[in-house]
């Protein structure tokens, strides 16, 4: 598998790990969506509105963007679900319109809190691993609030049970 297919994969991935993991959340009564728990960020849909956010942040870097800005999530706890499925179906789309060359050309990161260039690779799988991560924690505060019947959402599972 070249680097652009396994890049693209991960893309896909996350795409359908927000989906898998916002159906889920949807189907929950609306309530849970904002109770809070000792958490990063306290409530399913403050740390559902950090993903959509730091995907939002990533893609405008790897579209080569000068305009770096974090940009808050400002919505109501139930936007946020369709929300951050669009963001995440938007960013697939611009990883698989990538080719091999575009994989691999630097990227730069102009922010008043880091400057430096990396391969446009390295940020996009920062961007799903970071995603990963708080989907983690949002099945952690699921589970605090009495939620037990959570989706799985890793990789292995998804090109073990989904890709296939």
């Amino acid at each position: 598998m070249t680097l652009q297919k396994s890049i693209q994969s991960y893309a896909s991935y996350n795409l359908w790990a927000n989906q898998t993991l916002t159906n889920w959340v949807a189907g929950k009564p609306e309530e849970f969506l904002s109770k809070e728990v000792p958490s990063s960020f306290p409530s399913i849909a403050q740390t559902l509105s950090h993903i959509l956010d730091t995907e939002k942040f990533w893609l405008t870097v790897l579209q080569g963007s000068t305009n770096q800005k974090w940009v808050a999530f400002s919505g109501a706890a139930n936007e946020v679900i369709p929300c951050l499925v669009r963001q995440s179906q938007e960013l697939c789309a611009y990883v698989e319109s990538l080719n091999d060359t575009q994989i691999i050309e630097p990227c730069d990161l102009n922010t008043a809190w880091a400057k430096e260039q990396q391969p446009r690779y390295e940020y996009i799988q920062h961007c799903i691993n970071h995603g990963s991560y708080h989907r983690g924690q949002v099945i952690t505060i699921a589970r605090n609030l009495g939620l037990t019947d959570p989706p799985t959402t890793d990789y292995a599972y998804y090109k073990r049970s989904v890709k296939q």
